[in-house]
C-alpha cells in the first residue's frame, strides 16, 4: 500500500506524538499498558477500516507516534540508578568535566559567584550546577571548558517554584542532561587543567572569541550597556539592568536578549541581502544564509535552545529563498517530529514552544497579513505582518506563561528592533574590526552603544505608555485548542466560544480560595474571596535578595489567577522570609492598604525596597481588630507591640462561614503560652504551622488547643535549617492532622463554600 505522506498527515503524526508524551507525563503508565493498548487499537483499526486503505493509514499512523511519544517520554524520563539525582540530600565528593563556559556574577550582596555546568564522572554520572561563593579577596581560580573539577557538599535536586504561572525549569535542564545542584562546601573547589581532545579545544576557541567580544566592548562602554549588547549578540542575562529588562518584556521584545529565532532570521536577511548585492542565483544565497548561520549559532555556544533557534531560521530561509512556503512547513513539521523523538522533554520546554509556535505563524500568516496590509509602507507592513503572525500563532503559549499581551510590540519592532538589528549585526563586525584594528574597534563599539542607547530609549518610551501591555486571563486547554480551530480554519465565530469560555472564568462567582503559595523558605498565602477579592497574607522572600520572590513567583501566580489588584496585605512581621516579596506586588498592583505588625514603617520600606513616601498605606495591626470583605472576615488574634525578631509576630484567623484558617507567621512557644493564658480562642480548620515547622514554636499545648484538620507547612526544599523538625510532625501526627508542605507539595489550594472543604495541590504525585 503506497501511502502519500500530505502535510497534514505530518501535523496529526505530531499532534499524537506531542498526545503521547503528555499522556505518559500526566498518567504515569508502564511502557507495556502503552504498548498494549496501541497494538489492540491498531488491530481494531485495521478490521473495522481494511476495505478503505487510506482511512487505515489515518487511524494507524497516529496511534503509532502516539505510543512513539509515549515510549520515547519513559526511556528519557526514568534515569539511571547511578544518576546524580538519585544521590540528592546526602553530602558527596564529586569529579567531573566542565560542559560550557564558567559563569561569575557579583552578587547583590557584594559577594562573587562562580556558576559551573559538570559532567560526573566515577561512581556517579549525570550533569549538575555546581556553584562556589568565593571568599573574600580571594583570588577566582582560573576554569575552562573540558577542564576538570572536584568539589564536596550536599547534593541536591533541581526543583522549581511549584506554582500555576511558573516556568517548568526541572524538565528544562532535565531535557539538557542536568539534574541536581551542589554548592561547594567550605574545602572550595579543585581544578585540574585539562588539554582536552579537538572537540574541547574548538569549544575553547569559540569561548576566547566570546570573551575578545565582551572585553572590547567593556572598554569603551557602561557594564550595563555592554552587558545587553553581548546579551543581543550571544545570550544571557548576567550583569542586565533590570528596567531594561522589564521595558523590552513590556514592549515584547525581550527575545533580543537570548539567542532566538529572529536572530537566526536576522543573520539570514543580512546573508539574502548581500547575496542580492552581489547577485548571487538562489542556490548559492541559501548556501551563504546557511553558513551565516551555522556561524552565528557556534559562537553563540551552540547549545540546544540555540540549534533549535537555528534549525528554525534556516527553515525560514528556505522557504524565503526558494519561494517554497509549502514546502518550508513540511520540513517545520518534520524538524519537530524530529526533536521530539530525540529529546521528548522539549515539549515542555517553553524556547520550544515559542520558537515552533512564532515560525509556524511567519510560515502559515504572514503571506496573507502582508496581503492585507499592502496598502502601507513596505517599510511598515513587513515588521507589523511578521510581528503579527509571530503572536497570533504564539499567543496561547504566552498567555499561559506570562498573563500578558504586548500591544506596543508593533511599535517596538517597527522602530526599536531595527535599531537593534543594527547593533546586533555591527556588532559582530565590531569584533573582528576589533580584533584587526584594536582603536577602530573601539570606536565601532562607541556608535554602538549610542545606538543601543537610542533603542533603550525608545523601548522605555513605549513601555509607558497607556496600555502597552494588557493582563489577560490564562487560557485553558478549552479555550487554547478552540483558538488554534479559528486560527487554522480562519473562522472568526470560533473566537466568539473562547470569549465565552474565559467570560465563565472572569465573572463567576464562587468558593473562598485559601492558596498557600511555594515560595521556598518563606510564606505566603493568597485568599480570593467569592467576587475575586484578593487579600494575602506574608510575601515570601530570601535572604540577602539574591532572588525576587515577590516579582518571579508570587506577581506570576497572581496573574494567572487573573488578580488584577490587591485589596489588603496582611503582614505577620518585618523578616525577609515573609515580607521581601511585598515590593514587587506592590509594583505591579494597586494595592488598598497594608497591615503589618508592630516594626517601624522605615523597616518595612528598606524590607519592600520601596521609598515610605510612595507605599500604601500601612499601619500595624491591633489584637482584636477585624475585617471583612466578600463575607470573609479576618481577625487579628494576637500582635505584641514590644520584642523583636520572631517574639513580634502577627497572628490572623481568615473565616469563611465554618471553615477557618490560623495564619501564625513565625509565632513562639513563649507567645504560643500568653495567647493560651489570655484566653484567645484560637481553634481553626487549618493551621498554617508558625516558623517553618521549627522547634521553636508548635508546642503540644498550642496544637491541641487549635485542634486542625489539616496543617500546612511553608518551607523550601532541603532548607540548611532542618525544617520541619521531626518532633513538630510527630505532634501534628498524633493530633491527627492532615500534613500538606509546599516543598513536597508545592502551592497548597483550599477551596471552601464556607461548610465543605476541599483541597488541591500543585504536585499530583
Amino acid at each position: 500500500m503506497k501511502i502519500k505522506v500530505s502535510n497534514s498527515m505530518l501535523n496529526v503524526m505530531l499532534a499524537a506524538m506531542a498526545a503521547g508524551i503528555l499522556f505518559m507525563e500526566n498518567f504515569n503508565r508502564s511502557p507495556r499498558f502503552l504498548i498494549g493498548t496501541c497494538a489492540a487499537l491498531i488491530i481494531c483499526g485495521i478490521i473495522f477500516t481494511w476495505r478503505w486503505k487510506n482511512l487505515t493509514a489515518w487511524i494507524i499512523c497516529p496511534i503509532i507516534f502516539f505510543a512513539t511519544g509515549g515510549l520515547r517520554f519513559c526511556a528519557v524520563d526514568n534515569l539511571p540508578d547511578n544518576d546524580v539525582s538519585k544521590f540528592a540530600g546526602q553530602s558527596v565528593q564529586i569529579t567531573g568535566v566542565i560542559r560550557e563556559e564558567p559563569q561569575i556574577k557579583i552578587q547583590p550582596n557584594g559577594s562573587t559567584q562562580m556558576r559551573f555546568v559538570v559532567d560526573v564522572q566515577g561512581e556517579m554520572c549525570g550533569g549538575i550546577i555546581l556553584t562556589y561563593y568565593a571568599k573574600e579577596n580571594e583570588e577566582l581560580p582560573t576554569a575552562r571548558i573540558g577542564d576538570k573539577i572536584s568539589a564536596s557538599g550536599n547534593l541536591k535536586l533541581i526543583t522549581n517554584y511549584n506554582n500555576p504561572g511558573q516556568i517548568d525549569g526541572v524538565t528544562r535542564m532535565k531535557a539538557s542532561g542536568i539534574t541536581a545542584r551542589l554548592s561547594a562546601g567550605k574545602s572550595g573547589i579543585s581544578i585540574e587543567e585539562i588539554d582536552g581532545d579537538y572537540r574541547t579545544k574548538f569549544l575553547r576557541l569559540v569561548a576566547a572569541i566570546r570573551e575578545h567580544y565582551r572585553e572590547s566592548m567593556a572598554e569603551v562602554m557602561s557594564r550595563e550597556d555592554a552587558a545587553a549588547i553581548f546579551a543581543m549578540l550571544f545570550g544571557g542575562y548576567a550583569g542586565l539592568n533590570p528596567e531594561l529588562v522589564e521595558d523590552f518584556a513590556t514592549t515584547g521584545i525581550v527575545h533580543i536578549l537570548s539567542v532566538s529565532g529572529s536572530h537566526m532570521s536576522m543573520m539570514a536577511a543580512f546573508a539574502a541581502w548581500l547575496c542580492a548585492l552581489l547577485k548571487f542565483p538562489r542556490g548559492l544565497t541559501f548556501a551563504v544564509g546557511f553558513f551565516v548561520i551555522g556561524i552565528y549559532a557556534i559562537l553563540s555556544g551552540f547549545l540546544p535552545q540555540v540549534l533549535r533557534s537555528a534549525t528554525m531560521g534556516i527553515l525560514i530561509f528556505l522557504a524565503k529563498t526558494l519561494d517554497a512556503e509549502a514546502e518550508g512547513a513540511r520540513l517545520l513539521t518534520l524538524t519537530a517530529l524530529a526533536m521530539l523523538i530525540n529529546q521528548p522533554l522539549l515539549l515542555f520546554d517553553i524556547s520550544f514552544q515559542l520558537s515552533f509556535t512564532a515560525t509556524a505563524g511567519l510560515m502559515y500568516l504572514s503571506e496573507d497579513l502582508r496581503k492585507f496590509l499592502e496598502r502601507l509602507p513596505k517599510f511598515f507592513s513587513e515588521p507589523v505582518a511578521m510581528t503579527i503572525a509571530a503572536q497570533l500563532a504564539g499567543l496561547p503559549v504566552v498567555v499561559w506563561y506570562f498573563n500578558q499581551i504586548s500591544l506596543s510590540s508593533v511599535l517596538a519592532n517597527v522602530f526599536v528592533m531595527p535599531l537593534l538589528e543594527i547593533v546586533i549585526v555591527g556588532g559582530l563586525l565590531g569584533g573582528i574590526i576589533a580584533a584587526v584594528v584594536p582603536i577602530a574597534g573601539k570606536i565601532f563599539f562607541a556608535g554602538e552603544a549610542l545606538i543601543f542607547g537610542a533603542g533603550a530609549e525608545l523601548s522605555r518610551l513605549f513601555a509607558n505608555l497607556p496600555y502597552s501591555a494588557v493582563q489577560v486571563p490564562t487560557l485553558g486547554l478549552l479555550a487554547g485548542f478552540f483558538y488554534y480551530a479559528a486560527l487554522i480554519l480562519r473562522r472568526p465565530a470560533i473566537l466568539l466560544a473562547i470569549i465565552f469560555l474565559l467570560s465563565i472564568n472572569l465573572f463567576r462567582a464562587g468558593d473562598v480560595e485559601v492558596s498557600f503559595v511555594d515560595v521556598g523558605q518563606g510564606d505566603c498565602a493568597v485568599v480570593i474571596t467569592p467576587n475575586r477579592k484578593c487579600l494575602i497574607f506574608d510575601t515570601g522572600g530570601v535572604r540577602e535578595k539574591l532572588f525576587d520572590v515577590g516579582g518571579r513567583v508570587i506577581v506570576p501566580y497572581l496573574k494567572h489567577e487573573n488578580i488584577r489588584e490587591v485589596d489588603k496585605i496582611f503582614l505577620t512581621h518585618v523578616h525577609e522570609d515573609h515580607s521581601g516579596g511585598a515590593g514587587s506586588v506592590i509594583k505591579k498592583f494597586p494595592v488598598g492598604k497594608i497591615i503589618t505588625a508592630g516594626e517601624s514603617k522605615s523597616e518595612y520600606a528598606a524590607v519592600f525596597g520601596i521609598a515610605e513616601s510612595y507605599l500604601p498605606p500601612l499601619r500595624a495591626g491591633h489584637a482584636g481588630e477585624k475585617f471583612s470583605a466578600d463575607g470573609v472576615e479576618v481577625e487579628i488574634l494576637f500582635a505584641p507591640s514590644v520584642g523583636k525578631d520572631n517574639e513580634i509576630s502577627n497572628v490572623y484567623r481568615v473565616r469563611y462561614g465554618g471553615v477557618s484558617f490560623l495564619i501564625t507567621g513565625d509565632l513562639i512557644t513563649e507567645n504560643e503560652a500568653q495567647i493560651l493564658r489570655e484566653g484567645v480562642d484560637v481553634s481553626s480548620t487549618v493551621l498554617k504551622v508558625a516558623h517553618h515547622g521549627s522547634k521553636t514554636s508548635s508546642s503540644e499545648e498550642f496544637l491541641r488547643a487549635v485542634n486542625p484538620k489539616c496543617a500546612v507547612i511553608c518551607v523550601g526544599y532541603g532548607n540548611n535549617f532542618g525544617h520541619p523538625r521531626a518532633e513538630i510532625l510527630e505532634r501534628l501526627e498524633n493530633l491527627p492532622t492532615k500534613i500538606y508542605r509546599t516543598d513536597r507539595d508545592g502551592l497548597i489550594k483550599f477551596k471552601t463554600d464556607g461548610k465543605n472543604l476541599r483541597v488541591e495541590t500543585f504536585n499530583k504525585n
